[in-house]
């Protein structure tokens, strides 16, 4: 046996472990398993391992192949046994909108009255706000994914909902988490794009302020994220041409990773 073989057999035999492990707590009714960022990254890390030792290729799934894969992911939601017994969330599921081939992600916290009425993310007034800012940017919404991490509008105590809409809870984050990074790795993206302090907290676990936490390059799984306002933020802002100016610093920052060409009028907007 050479050495990789060797190498090989002991990692068959961990997955296969492993495989037997999480097939186990599948039948015992455990849907998600929560790693710690530390965790996920050297998970990461390992799988890029193995692909370089033995050079295997892992293409990208076809855009028909991602498309089944978030529809799969979608169905996994809607039939989480966690989701449903928190209680705190209303029943009709929000999911995602745009194409799975997109190289740029929003994710907001959760869909609210709008949101839930078409059953489409960013729909109301903030979606509104949001697909000028991409359009702004020389994309359309077919061209972005969008998403939230909670895929449910959250309950407001005493039932009378009537059009209110409240920020999801830790535990309500906590137990959605699992399937908007299934969602990121599906579409792998060159950036992700947080919109809000929820969904900053959520996805990169930062619990410092928003305003000192924009403008700059994290990482998730891989991918590049970068941190700015909810739109709804810039609707009630007191200062919305200073915040317009810099939620667009974001999107410029967001362009240059992207490999965007900003044009002179681009890089005026909201001075």
């Amino acid at each position: 046996m050479t050495i990789d073989n060797q190498k090989r057999s002991k990692i068959s035999a961990g997955l296969k472990s492993l495989s037997s492990h999480l097939h186990e707590m599948n039948r015992s009714g455990i849907s998600s398993v929560k790693l710690t960022d530390d965790a996920a990254e050297k998970l990461n890390s390992l799988k890029k391992s193995i692909n370089s030792q033995f050079n295997i290729e892992c293409p990208d799934p076809s855009t028909k192949d991602k498309a089944a894969l978030i529809k799969n992911i979608k169905s996994k939601v809607s039939r989480s046994k966690e989701i449903k017994e928190l209680g705190t969330l209303r029943e009709k599921l929000v999911f995602s909108s745009g194409t799975p081939e997109a190289k740029i992600i929003f994710i907001g916290e959760a869909p609210g009255r709008e949101e839930e009425e078409q059953g489409k993310p960013f729909v109301g007034p903030s979606g509104q706000l949001l697909t000028k800012i991409i359009n702004a940017m020389g994309l359309n919404r077919e061209d972005v994914y969008i998403s939230n991490i909670v895929k449910y509008r959250p309950k407001v105590e005493g039932g009378n909902q009537g059009s209110s809409n409240r920020k999801p809870s830790n535990i309500e984050v906590q137990k959605s988490l699992p399937f908007i990074l299934e969602e990121i790795n599906v579409i792998k993206p060159l950036l992700v794009v947080t919109l809000g302090g929820t969904a900053m907290e959520g996805l990169l676990n930062i619990n410092g302020t928003l305003s000192a936490s924009r403008g700059k390059l994290y990482e998730k799984l891989g991918t590049k994220v970068i941190v700015t306002y909810h739109p709804s933020f810039l609707l009630r802002s007191k200062s919305p041409n200073r915040d317009k100016r810099r939620l667009w610093e974001d999107m410029m920052l967001a362009m240059n990773v992207l490999g965007m060409k900003i044009t002179e009028k681009q890089k005026n907007y909201f001075k």
